[in-house]
């Protein structure tokens, strides 16, 4: 928790912003962050449908997604001998 107490505090020095606008902004970047995170995780487990994630998140984080989890899964099978 000290490192979090010293970025806080270097924040402050560097943006010359409050400690209550930057906590502010840390949980709305960080609901963000948790939002996406779950709404994609949910899609690539079959839970939400490809609409309803591109509708949350927008279509370009549900390719680049399903790009990632293609490539894991060609690398997975190339280190299997699967290919």
């Amino acid at each position: 928790m000290t490192a979090t107490m010293e970025k806080l505090e270097q924040l402050v020095r560097l943006t010359r912003q409050d400690v209550a606008q930057l906590l502010a902004k840390a949980v709305e970047l960080g609901i963000e962050q948790l939002w996406v995170r779950t709404i994609l995780d949910l899609y690539l487990r079959g839970e939400l449908s490809r609409e309803e994630a591109v509708r949350s998140v927008g279509a370009k984080l549900v390719e680049q997604a399903e790009r990632l989890r293609e490539a894991v899964l060609e690398d997975t099978r190339w280190g299997l001998g699967l290919r």
